[in-house]
């Protein structure tokens, strides 16, 4: 079998490659991609590829990439992206580059037949993608009337199909949501009841009956748990909360025992198309099986962390004294033991008793105050070789008990209520002496704790220089497994990527002799396995081809320059098909070739599109022409459009001009009338003294009645009719006023604001609270009227049963400045959002004085400004005017 460097063949394809494990995180790639990534190694291994790479998660090409990335780890299969838009990051932070990809995931198995790694072959098709567009640009149909029919007709069928894909997704999406195999509920509104909840979360609740009732009344054992008050955290601030591994107790069934689970969740804060939150979205994972395992492993860890660190401490330990003091506490480290001692199977000098050699634990005192005959009473079974004694008896000494040194024990008790006695045995099976650990209370020692000290007895017996001897040789041996597991990996891993990729690998000798060929070559080509070893490739090329391939082929070989070139290559359908050839050298630390490392690239189609691209080019010229004389027609129509609006803006000023002249003559009259009253009135009463007969009822009712009230309605009317014709003529005005653009300190604008309502804040009880908020250069005289104008009007609509309260805070968005100017007064009635921007329109209750032209001039001038302003409110509650301006105003921004 051929021996190939498949990882110095994946370093040095001219293609480019990344390799991606399960969690989306970079782990390798070739040299390829770092040249059109414009990125280094080190800056993209150990990262997830978004992080890398990052997008907006909410655009179209972020979720088309991880849908075909997450399709192929589900189900283990290669996903193609014909085409996919996704910029770049471009070197030292200069910004984004737009880039068009075509793109392969790949999945790779372990010997498991699990996805061990991603890989990703990706071609940037930028130019390609450009060309394509300039091409269907540049085609112009019949005439106007066949675009337009052409067009609609695409419009209806694409949003029918869209619809019916909806349909299905939504279906889907169910379905998904139900089988889904963690838990997921949607809560709506403040008490958060149940609307949505997946056979997961009601297997986990058990319960069936959930949905409409609120999470307090559904699951009652957890209100007093802390889960009510998180769902209302996310609910008021709209910001989710993702716990990990919290512990929970639930009840099956109302009658059932309380069980501890622990699971790991997301509380998503779900948003309606008014942007305030109106529903949670729960979702996550049951792992209290997981948690219990990592319990259980952090105590196995915890033991082996003893056993190694002691084994660690004899063999780097050549006192006896100090190694049984390490075997002694470790001991009781690994049990628990409230103390622990090590005797010697020695007689004293009255062959009575063995020698205690080592305390430790936290009742030295206690178990010093042993009687060493009662203490090695114990270990005469463990000496005598009856091995690991474990016990829970009580040992009864009449010393011991009410009147004894140990008061607190019942009378007769030892302070020992449970104890465990291990042997230590030399290698030639001679007992040098026991370990003793003792605990007040009984049935402290396990099973487990016999083998745990079984094998720190054994320990304490070998010699110190065959433990230094066994531990080299282990860390040696593991050393080399560790080595030999990660070459077969290694192996394994370019074996499997050699032959996964779509494109043809291939690798010759120093001298250019064919001695390797991927399976893609194979199956492409449709020959025999071997067959095109040696020279025998060069019969695959077209015969048009094969001559100037060898030239380019031995010139490479000669001088040790990448191999790049275009040929037709025999498909195994009998075709010849284009391929775009590539191959690198590989050298040794001398500069030495070793070998060359090549692909083959179907670019077929590409060819063909170049084709189509000469002819829409002809096309295109020929119709150059043409687009001149629309561009024409739509510049004189614009200019007829100015033409119209300057229009209109000159016939408003002269119709309220005119308007006002007669309007003039009508006040004055009225002034006359009011005075020629007067005097009839004074006839009036002086003739009703003389002679009241003389007064018919017709007259009197004229005079008293009739007289003042027509003159009232004139008077009413004409000052209602001036009022609205200057606000025509402002309106005129304004829109003929040139825009000068400037630098706006806003936090001082808006201080100049707060001064001039001052007075009507003070007699309201309401405040006026500026956030922080960003400057802007615009139109200083516009930007004032409107903030005049709404803050004006939140004060003047206050609500009189509360404290007023008026907010203004901004952020930047973009190129854009977002302003807010929110208050907690009347509200508005969502059917008015958009007439309380119309000339002379107004809503709600008209208790205060007003023509309905604040808000029609306050948009005017933020459309000349190049903005928009919208308004969100609840009636009752209270309103908030959202004003986006572009942060740079200019000239140019003037609506016409």
């Amino acid at each position: 079998m051929k021996t190939i460097d498949f990882e110095a063949l994946f370093s040095a394809s001219p293609n480019p490659y990344v390799l991606l494990d399960p969690s989306l995180t970079i782990v390798g790639m070739n040299d390829a991609y770092l040249q059109v990534t414009m990125r280094r190694r080190e800056d993209l291994v150990g990262r997830n590829i978004f992080e890398a790479f990052p997008s907006d998660p909410d655009s179209a090409s972020h979720r088309q990439l991880r849908n075909s990335l997450e399709t192929v780890i589900r189900d283990r299969v290669a996903d193609h992206l014909p085409l996919i838009e996704y910029a770049i990051p471009l070197p030292n932070g200069q910004g984004f580059e737009e880039r068009f990809w075509s793109a392969t995931h790949t999945p790779l198995f372990n010997q498991n037949g699990e996805v061990a790694f991603v890989l990703q072959h990706t071609v940037d098709v930028t130019e390609l993608h450009r060309l394509r567009n300039l091409a269907k640009s540049t085609v112009l149909p019949s005439g106007p009337s066949a675009l337009i029919e052409t067009d609609m007709f695409r419009r209806a069928q694409a949003v029918q199909e869209a619809n019916q894909a909806l349909s299905e997704e939504r279906q889907h999406l169910r379905g998904l949501f139900q089988q889904a195999p963690g838990f997921m509920a949607a809560l709506s509104g403040p008490d958060h009841i149940f609307t949505m909840a997946n056979a997961a979360y009601l297997q986990l609740v058990g319960r069936e009956n959930i949905l409409g009732k609120p999470v307090r009344e559904a699951l009652p054992e957890v209100v007093g748990q802390g889960f009510i008050d998180l769902l209302d955290r996310v609910y008021r601030g709209g910001q989710p909360f993702v716990g990990r591994s919290i512990r929970i107790v639930l009840k099956q069934s109302p009658d059932a025992v309380q069980e501890e689970r622990f699971l790991d969740f997301v509380y998503q804060p779900i948003f309606g198309p008014d942007g305030q939150v109106s529903g949670i979205f729960v979702q996550g994972h049951d792992v209290t099986e997981t948690r219990q395992a990592e319990e259980a492993l952090r105590a196995e860890t915890r033991n082996l962390a003893i056993l190694n660190r002691t084994g660690a401490s004899i063999a780097a330990e050549l006192d006896l004294d100090r190694v049984v003091q390490i075997v002694t506490d470790a001991g009781v480290a690994l049990t628990d033991a409230q103390f622990g001692a090590f005797f010697y199977n020695v007689l004293d000098e009255k062959g009575e008793s063995y020698m205690l050699y080592a305390l430790s634990g936290v009742e030295r005192e206690a178990f010093a105050g042993f009687p060493m005959p009662r203490a090695t009473a114990v270990f005469q079974p463990t000496f005598q070789g009856e091995g690991i004694i474990r016990s829970d008896d009580i040992l009864r000494d009449p010393r011991y008990g009410r009147n004894g040194p140990h008061r607190g024990m019942p009378e007769g008790h030892l302070p020992v209520r449970s104890y465990l006695a291990v042997p230590v045995t030399s290698r030639s099976g001679d007992v040098l002496g026991g370990l003793f650990f003792g605990h007040p209370q009984p049935g402290m020692f396990r099973q487990e704790h016999e083998v745990l000290l079984a094998g720190i007895a054994g320990q304490a017996a070998v010699a110190i220089d065959n433990a230094r001897l066994f531990q080299a040789a282990q860390r040696e041996l593991e050393e080399r497994r560790r080595v030999e597991i990660a070459l077969r990996e290694s192996e394994e891993r370019f074996r499997a990527i050699a032959n996964s990729i779509d494109q043809l690998i291939w690798a010759t000798r120093p001298d250019g002799f064919h001695d390797y060929y991927n399976q893609r070559w194979y199956e492409y080509t449709g020959v025999p396995e071997g067959s095109t070893d040696g020279e025998a490739w060069n019969g695959m090329f077209h015969p048009d081809d094969q001559e100037r391939a060898w030239g380019v082929w031995r010139h490479c070989l000669e001088t040790g320059e990448p191999y790049h070139i275009e040929y037709r290559l025999r498909h195994r359908s009998g075709e010849y098909r284009w391929v775009l050839g590539r191959a690198q050298p590989v050298r040794d630390e001398e500069g030495r070739i070793r070998r060359w490392f090549g692909t083959c690239t179907d670019i077929h189609d590409l060819k063909q599109a170049q084709v189509a691209l000469r002819e829409s080019r002809e096309r295109a010229l020929r119709t150059e022409e043409e687009t001149r004389r629309l561009a024409a027609i739509l510049a004189d129509r614009v200019a007829e459009l100015d033409a119209a609006n300057e229009e209109i803006q000159r016939f408003a000023y002269i119709v309220s001009h005119d308007l006002r002249a007669p309007l003039v003559n009508v006040m004055g009259f009225t002034s006359e009338l009011e005075g020629a009253q007067a005097e009839i009135e004074r006839f009036y009463r002086n003739v009703g003294q003389a002679d009241p007969g003389l007064i018919a009822a017709e007259t009197r009712a004229a005079i008293e009645e009739d007289l003042p009230e027509a003159i009232g309605f004139i008077r009413s009317s004409t000052v209602k009719m001036d009022k609205l014709i200057g606000a025509i003529l402002k309106l005129s005005r304004e829109g003929r006023r040139v825009l000068a653009p400037e630098p706006i300190d806003m936090a001082r604008l808006l201080e100049g604001q707060r001064g001039s309502v001052a007075h009507q804040l003070h007699e309201r009880g309401a405040e006026l609270r500026i956030e922080a908020i960003p400057d802007l250069t615009s139109d200083r005289l516009a930007v004032e009227q409107i903030f005049g104008n709404l803050i004006d009007n939140a004060v003047k609509y206050l609500h009189p049963s509360r404290p007023g309260r008026i907010v203004i805070r901004g952020w930047e968005r973009g190129s854009d400045v977002l302003y807010e100017i929110e208050d907690n007064g009347r509200g508005i009635d969502p059917k008015d959002f958009e007439r309380i921007f119309d000339l002379f329109r107004r809503s709600g209750v008209q208790d205060q004085q007003g023509e309905g032209i604040g808000l029609a001039h306050v948009r005017a001038l933020v459309r000349r400004l190049g903005g928009t302003i919208s308004v969100s409110s609840r009636p009752g509650e209270g309103s908030t005017f959202t004003v986006a301006l572009p942060r740079y105003a200019s000239l140019n921004s003037e609506a016409a």
